[in-house]
C-alpha cells in the first residue's frame, strides 16, 4: 500500500483535510494535485471579508479555533503559521431561561454549578440534582437499558430533569431531529462526564474546587482561520504540487491498473487526469456520484443515504467596541433563531476595525426548511431582534449585516448512521487505492486538530511510516 515517489496522487477537496494531507505528501516527495470546486482554498475553514465605510470586517464560516492535547499536532501548525498564531483565552457562556427569551441569565459553559442552577426556581434546582443522583444510582446498579439514542445516553447519566431543560432543547435545535432519533455516539463524543459530576459535587459542597473547563486557551490566526488553509496551499505549490481552484470532480473511473481516471471541470470545459491514487475529503454522497453507475455506486448512495446538517451564518457588524468577553455564546432556547454566536474581535483584534466589533451568529437549519428560504434582510433583522431582546446586543448598534448559507456543514449522527457508513466503506474498499480522510470525507465529526491528525496519519500510512491507517475518529473526543 506504500505509495511510490513518482505516483500521481489526486486529492478531492481543498479544505483542511485535503490540503493537510496533500502538504504532508508533497513534503515527502509525492506528486500531488488538489481539486477544489470553490474559488478559494479552505472549504468550511475559509475566512471571508467585507469592506464597509468603517473598514474591513473578517468572518470565518462558523468560527474555527485550533487546540490539541498532542504536542506534535500543535507543533505542526505552529511550524506552518509561525508568528501569525495568537494564543487566545477561552470564555464561553450559555443563555438559560424558561422560555429562551427575555428574563434569562448567562452562565458559564460548560455548565458549572451552582451558577447554572441559579436560573431555576429552588424546586426545579432540587429536581435537577435529585434526578441526577437517582440516575447515577440506577446506572451503577445496572438498572438502565442500552444506549441507543442521545436521549438514552444523557438521561442514563445525568437524569431526565437536566436533559429536558438543557440537553434536549439545544441538541434538537442544532440537528433538527428528535433526540430519540440521534445516535448515542454523538453524546459519547461530545459530553464530558467528569465535568458535570464534579460540578454537582460542588453544588452540594460549595467549598469544593471548581471543575476545570474543557480548555482554557486556544490558537487562532491573526487574520482569521482561513490563513491556515491558505498557507497550506501556498506551501504545496512552493514544493511543486498543484491546487486547482474553481474546479470540481465530475467522474472517478477505476482503471485495471488500480489507478483512476479523474474527470474535472473548471467551468470552461472538462479534462481527464490520471491518478495512481485518489484521496477524498468530499462528502461520501458526492464521491459515490462520481463513481461509474455500473459499479453499483448509485444504488449504494440511494440505499444508504447519509445526512448532513446545513447552517446559515448571519454576520453582524456592530458600532461598539465589544459586545461581551465571550469566545462562544450558546442560545439553546427554541424560540430564538440564533443557536450560537462568537465575537471575532475577541479572537483577534484584526477581525474588525477600530471602534467596531462584530458577531457571527449561527442558525442551524437545512436547505428546504422555511428558515433557509427567508430573505437575507429578514434573517438579519430576526437575529438582531432576538439578541437585543435578551439584552445581549444593544439596540440601534447594527452597522451592517450579511448572510451566508453553507451546505454540508455537519455530519448527522442519526440512529443507524454507523451501519450506513460501514456499508459505504465496504463498497469503496474494492478499490484499495481510494482513500477517505477528514470530517466530511469520513463522515465523522472532528475539530480542526482531529482533521489535521487524521491527515498526518494518512500521509504516514501511504509513505510507510505506519503499517496501517487507523481513523483518528476512533476514540476521538471533541473539546
Amino acid at each position: 500500500m506504500i505509495s511510490k515517489p513518482d505516483e500521481q496522487i489526486i486529492l478531492l477537496g481543498g479544505g483542511v483535510a485535503g490540503l493537510a494531507t496533500g502538504l504532508e505528501l508533497v513534503r515527502r516527495g509525492r506528486q500531488v494535485t488538489v481539486i477544489e470546486k470553490g474559488p478559494v482554498a479552505g472549504g468550511l475553514a475559509q475566512t471571508f471579508q467585507y469592506e464597509t465605510p468603517a473598514g474591513v470586517f473578517r468572518f470565518d464560516i462558523g468560527g474555527h479555533r485550533f487546540h490539541s492535547h498532542k504536542p506534535e499536532i500543535i507543533g505542526w501548525v505552529q511550524d506552518l503559521m509561525g508568528a501569525d498564531l495568537l494564543y487566545v483565552p477561552r470564555i464561553s457562556r450559555i443563555y438559560l431561561s424558561d422560555d429562551g427569551k427575555a428574563g434569562g441569565k448567562f452562565v458559564d459553559y460548560p455548565l458549572q454549578f451552582p451558577g447554572a442552577l441559579s436560573i431555576f426556581s429552588p424546586g426545579q434546582a432540587v429536581k435537577i440534582l435529585s434526578s441526577y443522583a437517582a440516575a447515577t444510582v440506577r446506572n451503577r446498579l445496572g438498572g438502565s437499558g442500552p444506549d441507543v439514542s442521545f436521549e438514552d445516553w444523557v438521561v442514563r447519566r445525568f437524569g431526565r430533569a437536566l436533559y429536558e431543560v438543557y440537553f434536549e432543547p439545544y441538541t434538537e435545535k442544532v440537528w433538527g431531529i428528535s433526540c430519540q432519533d440521534l445516535s448515542a455516539d454523538w453524546a459519547a463524543q461530545r459530553i464530558s462526564l467528569p465535568s458535570l459530576s464534579e460540578a454537582v459535587k460542588r453544588a452540594i459542597s460549595p467549598g469544593a474546587a471548581p471543575p476545570a473547563t474543557i480548555i482554557s486557551h486556544f490558537w487562532y490566526p491573526r487574520l482569521g482561520f482561513g490563513m491556515i488553509p491558505n498557507r497550506m496551499k501556498r506551501e504545496i505549490e512552493r514544493l511543486g504540487g498543484r491546487v486547482l481552484l474553481g474546479t470540481g470532480a465530475t467522474g472517478v473511473t477505476p482503471l485495471e491498473s488500480g489507478g483512476f481516471a479523474v474527470t474535472i471541470n473548471d467551468g470552461r470545459g472538462s479534462q481527464i487526469l490520471d491518478a495512481d491514487r485518489v484521496i477524498s475529503s468530499i462528502p461520501m454522497n458526492f464521491l459515490l456520484a462520481c463513481l461509474p453507475t455500473e459499479s453499483g455506486s448509485r444504488q449504494v448512495a440511494e440505499d444508504f443515504k447519509l445526512r448532513y446538517r446545513d447552517i446559515i451564518l448571519i454576520y453582524l457588524a456592530i458600532k461598539t467596541r465589544q459586545v461581551s468577553n465571550d469566545s462562544w455564546t450558546y442560545f439553546p432556547g427554541r424560540s430564538l433563531l440564533v443557536g450560537r454566536t462568537h465575537e471575532p474581535k475577541n479572537w483577534s483584534p484584526l477581525m474588525a476595525p477600530d471602534g467596531y466589533t462584530s458577531l457571527a451568529a449561527e442558525v442551524f437549519t437545512s436547505q428546504g426548511e422555511p428558515t433557509w428560504e427567508q430573505a437575507d434582510e429578514v434573517l438579519v433583522q430576526r437575529a438582531v431582534d432576538d439578541l437585543t431582546g435578551i439584552g445581549f446586543m444593544t439596540a440601534g448598534s447594527l452597522h451592517q449585516g450579511w448572510v451566508k448559507r453553507v451546505r454540508f456543514a455537519y455530519p448527522v449522527y442519526d440512529i443507524g448512521y454507523a451501519d450506513k457508513v460501514k456499508t459505504v466503506r465496504q463498497f469503496l474498499a474494492q478499490w484499495p487505492n481510494l482513500h477517505l480522510v477528514g470530517r466530511t470525507g469520513s463522515f465523522r465529526y472532528m475539530n480542526s486538530d482531529g482533521v489535521i491528525e487524521d491527515a498526518l496519519r494518512m500521509a504516514d500510512y501511504l509513505t510507510g511510516v505506519r503499517g496501517e491507517y487507523v481513523d483518528v475518529s476512533q476514540g476521538y473526543k471533541v473539546d
